[in-house]
């Protein structure tokens, strides 16, 4: 019981604390209650889920790597499986999904 009332409250931190903290999370500075609550769904799946994505297609590059090296594309299947999934879960703004 103390394990679940212990990850509510820290559930409820951290959506307070992406609500609260309108300024440096988006560029334009347009902030609404949707892209708040965007924003928590955003820190609390979406970045998660992508982590996990960019870790799992690191061990697929690594499975893959010969097999592009062979056919000269070892970029492009880095790019595809490590950088984007990166890119999109490190790089964009929280709670912008437009990208």
């Amino acid at each position: 019981m103390k394990k679940l009332t212990a990850s509510i409250v820290a559930s409820l931190v951290l959506a307070t604390v992406a609500l609260a903290d309108s300024g440096t999370a988006s560029d334009d500075g347009d902030w609404s209650v949707e892209r708040g609550f965007a924003a928590v769904g955003d820190l609390l799946v979406v970045r998660p889920l992508g982590a996990a994505a960019t870790v799992g297609g690191f061990g697929l590059f690594a499975v893959a790597s010969p097999f592009a090296a062979m056919a000269d594309g070892t970029e492009e299947v880095f790019d595809t499986l490590v950088k984007q999934p990166a890119e999109y879960t490190f790089v964009r703004d929280l709670g912008d999904f437009s990208k």
